[in-house]
């Protein structure tokens, strides 16, 4: 997601254009406080494993957190971690030369405990970012259904979530994730309803006296 852009907001009334704005602003914030609110998380997660610094340096490479947003988020992040701090392992680099004393049955138990450590590492941070994602994409469609909300006077659902989409200027497959479930929930806020008296089968033909029916015979061959 890049930077949001002013562009796409010139179409409509100078009033209801400041409004877009404004949520356009309020949208840029709950997501960045969702980032944070995961990028904590994800940290926690990662408690003894690694320094807070190292966690917070994986959970941008795991998760595609908008350049605009990076040094907001890391530093919401980092006053939120700071009470408990302490509790994170020091960032030191390995020690040459660590394993040179060890017997060759250690050495070898060794590597497998720590390709094991690593591998149960990765599997918690493909975890805490599918989750991540998923907070994002909830925070995303909450936005999109309140400019559809804002401009349902203006344009159709569709229209106004691919307004959304396209100010986030969001990569391909989040969008079509973020425009179906918003989609979605708006029809589920908006369900179709029958008319009262309406029949669905369509009313028969009223015949005059002395008319015909046509009819229409199919044999079975």
């Amino acid at each position: 997601m890049a930077a949001p852009s002013l562009i796409a907001t010139r179409r409509f009334s100078h009033p209801l254009r400041l409004r877009l704005q404004v949520l356009f602003a309020k949208a840029f914030e709950s997501l960045a406080d969702t980032y944070r609110t995961q990028a904590v998380e994800f940290v926690r997660r990662l408690r003894g494993r690694m320094s807070v610094e190292e966690a917070l340096d994986r959970y941008f490479r795991e998760v595609g957190v908008p350049h605009a947003m990076e040094q907001t988020v890391r530093a919401r992040a980092l006053i939120a971690l700071a009470p408990t701090a302490g509790d994170y392992p020091a960032s030191e680099p390995p020690v040459a030369g660590g394993w040179t004393y060890l017997r060759p049955d250690q050495l070898f138990e060794s590597l497998r405990r720590r390709a094991q450590l690593q591998e149960e590492t990765s599997l918690d941070c493909r975890m805490a970012a599918s989750v991540s994602d998923e907070a994002v994409a909830a925070t995303h469609v909450s936005m999109a259904l309140e400019t559809v909300a804002l401009l349902q006077e203006e344009m159709g659902p569709d229209d106004a979530i691919m307004h959304y989409v396209r100010y986030f200027n969001l990569p391909s497959v989040e969008a079509q994730i973020i425009f179906r479930r918003a989609l979605a929930a708006w029809a589920e806020r908006h369900p179709v309803r029958e008319q009262v008296g309406a029949s669905v089968c369509a009313p028969a033909p009223t015949l005059e006296f002395g008319q015909r029916v046509p009819l229409s015979l199919h044999v079975a061959g």
